[in-house]
């Protein structure tokens, strides 16, 4: 007769009570006033969660401008004259991907 132990482990699927905050930048004091880009690599719901960022951060933030851009596929990398208006035009860029 073979005897056989094990260990199961279970695990609790229920969020974290205090979420993890990362904060901004420290190269970026604050988001008020400042052109912050959004590029979307267009997959799905990626523009969902984009625009509804750009709300935040012109209603919560204060951001003076949200410029808005897409990539031409996710599956290919961004267009360099897309990359270099975003950097001419923006304080910050932030790159949103979704599924």
């Amino acid at each position: 007769m073979v005897v056989q132990s094990g260990t199961i482990q279970i695990l609790d699927p229920r969020p974290e009570e205090v979420p993890e905050e990362l904060g901004i930048s420290s190269q970026i004091a604050s988001l008020e006033g400042k052109v912050i880009g959004l590029l979307e690599n267009r997959k799905y719901h990626a523009d969902a969660f984009l625009l509804e960022l750009q709300r935040v951060l012109e209603q919560d933030y204060r951001a003076k401008k949200v410029v808005y851009a897409s990539k031409f596929t996710f599956s290919m990398p961004c267009a360099d004259e897309t990359i270099d208006s975003l950097v001419e035009e923006c304080d910050a860029v932030v790159h949103g991907i979704a599924d």
